[in-house]
């Protein structure tokens, strides 16, 4: 079966297909213009291009975490630590992207400044938690530290990793 006519049959009409095809893009599209502007003002202000993509993700990552969303007068804060790893047939799905989401700020931070990059994703995962309490955007949580700074470890472990095998084909 083609992947056209399977994506019709499990959506049922060609307007939920659509539709579901923008549910994964739940950031309006001027967010992605403010982020290609950062990216291109960062790349040009640190010659670096790694420090322009890694701007318009940062800012892609705070409009989906904080700036898309709107406040409300739910509890903002879960001290818990690993509550979510108790409930993980509830949470894998968040678990997980929090981490997914982290792997290339973890692959930029690292290409750009090595293991220190590292600091800065705790720095940004930090600050998108505290502006979650702040702004009731949110609930901030230590979990979702944790969770970024382990997609940023891999992303970074990754870059650290490649950069070794190419140093040992140099010498070979």
């Amino acid at each position: 079966m083609h992947l056209r006519n399977w994506w019709f049959k499990h959506s049922n009409t060609e307007e939920n297909a659509i539709d579901n095809v923008f549910r994964l893009l739940d950031i309006p599209w001027f967010y992605y213009a403010i982020a290609i502007l950062l990216g291109v003002v960062a790349w040009r202000v640190w010659k670096r291009p790694a420090a322009g993509v890694l701007a318009g993700y940062v800012f892609l990552i705070l409009a989906e975490t904080v700036l898309i969303r709107r406040a409300t007068p739910a509890s903002h804060f879960q001290p818990e630590l690993f509550w979510s790893w108790r409930a993980w047939d509830q949470q894998r799905e968040q678990i997980l992207t929090n981490v997914v989401m982290f792997i290339p700020i973890g692959v930029l931070a690292g290409w750009l400044w090595q293991w220190k990059g590292l600091r800065f994703a705790v720095g940004l995962s930090v600050g998108i938690e505290v502006l979650q309490l702040v702004t009731s955007r949110g609930l901030c949580e230590f979990d979702d530290v944790m969770h970024n700074t382990i997609g940023a470890l891999i992303g970074v472990g990754v870059v650290i990793l490649f950069d070794k095998i190419s140093r040992v084909e140099e010498i070979e």
